[in-house]
Protein backbone atom coordinates (compact mmCIF):
# COMPACT_ATOMS: atom_id res chain seq x y z
CA UNK A 1 0.00 0.00 0.00
CA UNK A 2 2.79 2.33 0.66
CA UNK A 3 4.50 1.60 -2.97
CA UNK A 4 0.91 2.17 -4.32
CA UNK A 5 0.54 5.57 -2.55
CA UNK A 6 3.65 6.98 -3.38
CA UNK A 7 4.02 5.91 -7.01
CA UNK A 8 -0.04 6.42 -7.32
CA UNK A 9 -0.25 2.95 -9.77
CA UNK A 10 1.09 -0.65 -9.51
CA UNK A 11 4.32 -2.07 -10.09
CA UNK A 12 4.73 -2.24 -14.17
CA UNK A 13 8.13 -3.63 -14.29
CA UNK A 14 6.87 -7.47 -14.62
CA UNK A 15 4.58 -6.47 -17.50
CA UNK A 16 6.94 -4.38 -19.74
CA UNK A 17 9.49 -6.90 -19.09
CA UNK A 18 7.04 -9.82 -20.71
CA UNK A 19 5.55 -7.24 -23.70
CA UNK A 20 9.74 -6.90 -24.53
CA UNK A 21 10.00 -10.57 -24.89
CA UNK A 22 6.89 -11.06 -26.84
CA UNK A 23 7.62 -8.21 -29.17
CA UNK A 24 11.39 -9.22 -29.66
CA UNK A 25 10.12 -12.83 -30.55
CA UNK A 26 8.00 -11.14 -32.79
CA UNK A 27 10.50 -9.57 -34.66
CA UNK A 28 13.10 -12.18 -35.27
CA UNK A 29 10.21 -14.25 -36.51
CA UNK A 30 9.19 -11.51 -39.06
CA UNK A 31 13.04 -11.07 -39.99
CA UNK A 32 13.19 -14.72 -40.21
CA UNK A 33 10.16 -14.56 -42.28
CA UNK A 34 11.22 -11.50 -44.76
CA UNK A 35 14.43 -13.38 -45.39
CA UNK A 36 13.28 -16.74 -46.47
CA UNK A 37 10.56 -15.13 -48.31
CA UNK A 38 12.86 -12.77 -49.97
CA UNK A 39 15.29 -15.62 -51.17
CA UNK A 40 12.23 -17.75 -52.62
CA UNK A 41 10.87 -14.69 -54.72
CA UNK A 42 14.48 -14.04 -55.52
CA UNK A 43 14.86 -17.81 -56.46
CA UNK A 44 11.35 -17.67 -58.56
CA UNK A 45 12.83 -14.79 -60.59
CA UNK A 46 16.25 -16.36 -61.77
CA UNK A 47 14.03 -19.87 -62.20
CA UNK A 48 11.38 -18.23 -64.65
CA UNK A 49 14.08 -16.05 -66.27
CA UNK A 50 15.94 -19.18 -66.73
CA UNK A 51 12.70 -20.99 -68.06
CA UNK A 52 12.37 -18.00 -70.48
CA UNK A 53 15.86 -18.37 -72.21
CA UNK A 54 15.51 -21.48 -72.11
CA UNK A 55 12.00 -21.83 -73.97
CA UNK A 56 13.40 -18.97 -76.51
CA UNK A 57 16.46 -20.79 -77.73
CA UNK A 58 15.05 -23.98 -78.21
CA UNK A 59 12.44 -22.82 -80.48
CA UNK A 60 15.39 -20.66 -82.21
CA UNK A 61 17.09 -24.31 -82.63
CA UNK A 62 13.44 -25.40 -83.91
CA UNK A 63 12.88 -22.63 -86.35
CA UNK A 64 16.17 -23.25 -88.44
CA UNK A 65 15.02 -26.55 -88.57
CA UNK A 66 17.08 -28.99 -85.72
CA UNK A 67 15.92 -28.84 -82.72
CA UNK A 68 18.26 -28.67 -79.59
CA UNK A 69 16.96 -29.15 -76.52
CA UNK A 70 19.71 -29.13 -74.51
CA UNK A 71 20.45 -25.86 -75.19
CA UNK A 72 17.86 -24.98 -71.76
CA UNK A 73 20.05 -26.27 -68.84
CA UNK A 74 22.70 -24.09 -70.06
CA UNK A 75 20.65 -21.05 -70.27
CA UNK A 76 18.76 -22.00 -66.97
CA UNK A 77 22.17 -22.08 -65.14
CA UNK A 78 23.31 -18.93 -67.13
CA UNK A 79 20.16 -17.58 -65.35
CA UNK A 80 20.62 -18.74 -61.51
CA UNK A 81 23.26 -16.89 -59.56
CA UNK A 82 24.49 -20.22 -58.16
CA UNK A 83 25.24 -21.73 -61.91
CA UNK A 84 22.79 -24.31 -60.35
CA UNK A 85 19.62 -25.13 -61.94
CA UNK A 86 17.60 -28.33 -63.41
CA UNK A 87 16.30 -27.96 -66.94
CA UNK A 88 13.27 -30.24 -68.10
CA UNK A 89 12.34 -30.05 -71.77
CA UNK A 90 9.05 -31.15 -73.40
CA UNK A 91 7.25 -30.76 -76.68
CA UNK A 92 3.64 -30.72 -75.72
CA UNK A 93 2.23 -29.94 -79.26
CA UNK A 94 3.23 -28.86 -82.79
CA UNK A 95 5.54 -26.20 -83.18
CA UNK A 96 5.87 -25.59 -78.85
CA UNK A 97 8.02 -26.53 -76.49
CA UNK A 98 7.79 -26.37 -72.43
CA UNK A 99 10.97 -25.93 -70.34
CA UNK A 100 10.51 -25.85 -66.87
CA UNK A 101 13.25 -25.32 -64.53
CA UNK A 102 13.13 -26.24 -60.88
CA UNK A 103 16.33 -25.91 -57.47
CA UNK A 104 19.40 -27.60 -57.35
CA UNK A 105 22.40 -27.58 -55.22
CA UNK A 106 24.64 -29.89 -53.89
CA UNK A 107 22.22 -32.04 -51.72
CA UNK A 108 19.10 -32.41 -53.62
CA UNK A 109 16.56 -29.84 -55.81
CA UNK A 110 15.64 -28.16 -52.10
CA UNK A 111 16.13 -24.81 -51.53
CA UNK A 112 17.00 -24.20 -47.83
CA UNK A 113 15.19 -21.93 -45.55
CA UNK A 114 17.76 -20.01 -43.54
CA UNK A 115 15.38 -19.54 -40.48
CA UNK A 116 11.99 -20.84 -41.91
CA UNK A 117 12.39 -24.44 -40.43
CA UNK A 118 11.35 -23.46 -36.61
CA UNK A 119 8.69 -21.92 -38.01
CA UNK A 120 7.38 -24.77 -40.47
CA UNK A 121 9.46 -27.85 -39.54
CA UNK A 122 10.46 -28.16 -42.83
CA UNK A 123 13.96 -27.60 -44.00
CA UNK A 124 13.08 -25.91 -47.42
CA UNK A 125 11.05 -25.79 -50.49
CA UNK A 126 11.57 -26.68 -54.29
CA UNK A 127 10.28 -24.05 -56.51
CA UNK A 128 9.44 -24.82 -60.28
CA UNK A 129 9.02 -21.92 -63.17
CA UNK A 130 7.46 -22.92 -66.48
CA UNK A 131 7.73 -21.25 -70.14
CA UNK A 132 6.43 -21.96 -72.95
CA UNK A 133 7.72 -21.08 -76.63
CA UNK A 134 6.50 -21.59 -80.04
CA UNK A 135 7.73 -21.00 -83.46
CA UNK A 136 5.79 -20.55 -87.39
CA UNK A 137 5.62 -19.05 -90.05
CA UNK A 138 5.17 -15.30 -90.29
CA UNK A 139 1.84 -13.22 -90.87
CA UNK A 140 3.61 -10.29 -91.66
CA UNK A 141 7.20 -9.36 -92.44
CA UNK A 142 9.61 -6.42 -93.64
CA UNK A 143 10.79 -7.70 -97.36
CA UNK A 144 12.34 -6.69 -100.29
CA UNK A 145 9.70 -5.65 -102.73
CA UNK A 146 10.96 -8.59 -105.20
CA UNK A 147 8.59 -11.61 -105.18
CA UNK A 148 10.02 -15.38 -106.11
CA UNK A 149 7.39 -18.01 -107.31
CA UNK A 150 7.16 -20.75 -104.89
CA UNK A 151 7.47 -23.03 -107.54
CA UNK A 152 10.91 -21.40 -108.36
CA UNK A 153 11.52 -21.87 -104.37
CA UNK A 154 10.96 -25.25 -104.80
CA UNK A 155 13.56 -26.15 -107.66
CA UNK A 156 16.35 -24.70 -105.27
CA UNK A 157 18.03 -25.88 -102.09
CA UNK A 158 18.77 -24.27 -98.97
CA UNK A 159 22.45 -23.52 -97.85
CA UNK A 160 23.14 -23.72 -102.17
CA UNK A 161 23.88 -20.94 -103.78
CA UNK A 162 21.61 -20.18 -106.66
CA UNK A 163 21.52 -17.89 -109.64
CA UNK A 164 17.68 -17.05 -109.64
CA UNK A 165 16.62 -15.41 -113.57
CA UNK A 166 13.00 -13.71 -114.17
CA UNK A 167 11.01 -13.37 -117.32
CA UNK A 168 11.54 -16.78 -118.45
CA UNK A 169 10.72 -18.41 -121.60
CA UNK A 170 11.08 -22.08 -120.86
CA UNK A 171 11.73 -24.76 -117.47
CA UNK A 172 8.74 -25.89 -115.14
CA UNK A 173 7.96 -21.98 -113.62
CA UNK A 174 8.07 -20.07 -116.54
CA UNK A 175 4.07 -19.92 -115.77
CA UNK A 176 4.89 -18.46 -112.78
CA UNK A 177 6.46 -15.57 -113.96
CA UNK A 178 4.60 -12.70 -115.86
CA UNK A 179 6.84 -11.37 -119.05
CA UNK A 180 8.38 -7.81 -118.53
CA UNK A 181 7.28 -7.47 -114.72
CA UNK A 182 10.93 -9.06 -113.85
CA UNK A 183 9.29 -9.56 -109.87
CA UNK A 184 9.66 -6.26 -109.23
CA UNK A 185 6.66 -5.01 -106.80
CA UNK A 186 5.12 -1.23 -106.82
CA UNK A 187 6.13 -0.99 -103.29
CA UNK A 188 9.16 1.12 -101.40
CA UNK A 189 12.56 -1.28 -100.37
CA UNK A 190 11.67 -2.29 -98.00
CA UNK A 191 8.14 -3.10 -96.95
CA UNK A 192 6.37 -4.83 -94.92
CA UNK A 193 4.05 -7.40 -96.54
CA UNK A 194 1.11 -10.01 -94.88
CA UNK A 195 0.48 -13.73 -96.30
CA UNK A 196 -2.49 -13.82 -97.88
CA UNK A 197 -2.05 -10.35 -99.58
CA UNK A 198 -2.29 -9.24 -103.59
CA UNK A 199 0.23 -6.65 -104.60
CA UNK A 200 1.10 -4.96 -107.38
CA UNK A 201 3.82 -5.24 -110.10
CA UNK A 202 6.39 -3.21 -111.27
CA UNK A 203 6.90 -3.95 -115.38
CA UNK A 204 10.02 -3.32 -116.72
CA UNK A 205 11.00 -2.13 -113.44
CA UNK A 206 15.10 -1.94 -112.42
CA UNK A 207 14.16 -2.30 -109.04
CA UNK A 208 14.69 0.78 -106.01
CA UNK A 209 18.21 1.82 -106.08
CA UNK A 210 19.90 1.52 -103.60
CA UNK A 211 18.25 -1.60 -102.08
CA UNK A 212 20.83 -4.76 -102.18
CA UNK A 213 23.95 -4.96 -100.69
CA UNK A 214 26.17 -7.48 -101.21
CA UNK A 215 26.97 -10.15 -98.61
CA UNK A 216 23.68 -9.14 -96.74
CA UNK A 217 20.38 -10.77 -95.63
CA UNK A 218 16.68 -10.11 -97.48
CA UNK A 219 13.61 -11.47 -96.93
CA UNK A 220 11.77 -12.29 -100.42
CA UNK A 221 7.92 -12.65 -100.07
CA UNK A 222 7.01 -15.99 -102.25
CA UNK A 223 3.75 -16.04 -104.18
CA UNK A 224 2.05 -19.11 -105.67
CA UNK A 225 -0.54 -17.53 -107.67
CA UNK A 226 0.27 -14.64 -110.84
CA UNK A 227 -2.61 -12.62 -112.73
CA UNK A 228 -2.22 -10.49 -115.40
CA UNK A 229 0.43 -8.82 -117.26
CA UNK A 230 2.31 -5.29 -117.42
CA UNK A 231 0.81 -2.86 -114.78
CA UNK A 232 -1.78 -5.03 -114.28
CA UNK A 233 0.32 -7.91 -112.75
CA UNK A 234 -0.83 -9.29 -109.65
CA UNK A 235 0.81 -11.86 -106.93
CA UNK A 236 -0.50 -13.44 -104.04
CA UNK A 237 2.12 -13.83 -101.22
CA UNK A 238 1.69 -16.52 -99.20
CA UNK A 239 5.25 -16.17 -97.21
CA UNK A 240 8.64 -15.25 -97.22
CA UNK A 241 12.45 -16.73 -97.83
CA UNK A 242 15.29 -15.62 -96.61
CA UNK A 243 18.38 -14.55 -99.38
CA UNK A 244 21.95 -13.80 -98.33
CA UNK A 245 22.93 -12.01 -101.43
CA UNK A 246 26.08 -12.29 -103.60
CA UNK A 247 24.96 -10.28 -106.88
CA UNK A 248 22.31 -9.23 -108.76
CA UNK A 249 21.64 -7.67 -112.27
CA UNK A 250 18.47 -5.56 -112.98
CA UNK A 251 20.00 -3.03 -115.71
CA UNK A 252 21.05 0.28 -115.61
CA UNK A 253 22.73 1.31 -112.39
CA UNK A 254 21.39 -1.25 -110.45
CA UNK A 255 23.72 -4.04 -111.13
CA UNK A 256 26.40 -5.57 -108.98
CA UNK A 257 29.80 -5.85 -109.63
CA UNK A 258 30.50 -8.73 -110.43
CA UNK A 259 27.62 -9.26 -112.10
CA UNK A 260 26.43 -12.90 -111.80
CA UNK A 261 24.47 -13.10 -114.90
CA UNK A 262 25.68 -11.19 -118.36
CA UNK A 263 22.74 -9.85 -119.91
CA UNK A 264 19.99 -11.41 -118.04
CA UNK A 265 18.07 -9.91 -115.06
CA UNK A 266 18.60 -12.10 -112.13
CA UNK A 267 19.64 -11.70 -108.53
CA UNK A 268 22.32 -14.58 -107.14
CA UNK A 269 22.23 -15.64 -103.68
CA UNK A 270 22.29 -18.54 -100.79
CA UNK A 271 18.78 -19.31 -99.47
CA UNK A 272 19.59 -19.85 -95.78
CA UNK A 273 16.85 -20.66 -92.68
CA UNK A 274 16.58 -17.58 -90.69
CA UNK A 275 14.24 -17.04 -87.35
CA UNK A 276 12.91 -14.08 -86.61
CA UNK A 277 11.55 -12.15 -83.18
CA UNK A 278 7.49 -12.07 -82.85
CA UNK A 279 6.75 -7.93 -82.21
CA UNK A 280 4.14 -8.58 -80.31
CA UNK A 281 5.23 -10.93 -78.06
CA UNK A 282 2.34 -12.86 -78.00
CA UNK A 283 2.57 -15.05 -80.96
CA UNK A 284 0.04 -12.84 -83.53
CA UNK A 285 2.66 -12.42 -85.92
CA UNK A 286 2.89 -15.85 -86.67
CA UNK A 287 0.64 -17.41 -89.23
CA UNK A 288 -0.56 -20.52 -91.17
CA UNK A 289 1.21 -22.07 -93.29
CA UNK A 290 4.88 -22.90 -95.09
CA UNK A 291 7.89 -20.93 -94.12
CA UNK A 292 10.07 -21.34 -96.88
CA UNK A 293 12.59 -21.65 -94.35
CA UNK A 294 11.37 -18.50 -92.34
CA UNK A 295 10.12 -18.79 -88.92
CA UNK A 296 9.02 -16.96 -85.69
CA UNK A 297 9.81 -17.34 -82.12
CA UNK A 298 7.50 -15.95 -79.32
CA UNK A 299 6.68 -16.85 -75.88
CA UNK A 300 3.22 -17.99 -74.97
CA UNK A 301 3.53 -17.62 -71.54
Amino acid sequence: MRRLKAHGRPDEQGAILILVVLLTVTLVAMAALVVDVGALLDERRQLQNGADAGALAVAHSCGLGACNPTLAQGLADANSRDNASLATVTFPSANRVKVTTSTRNGVGTVLPYAFGQVLTGQKGRTLLATATAGWGPPASASALPLVISECELAQLEIGKHSVITFAKTSGPCVAKDTSGAFGWLTAACPTTFSTGATVVGNPGSSGPNPCLVINTNVLLPVFDTVTGTGSNTRYRIVGFAALRVTGWRFGGSNTSSPNPCGNTTCIAGTFINQVLNDPTGAGAGVGAGTGYGVSRIFLVS
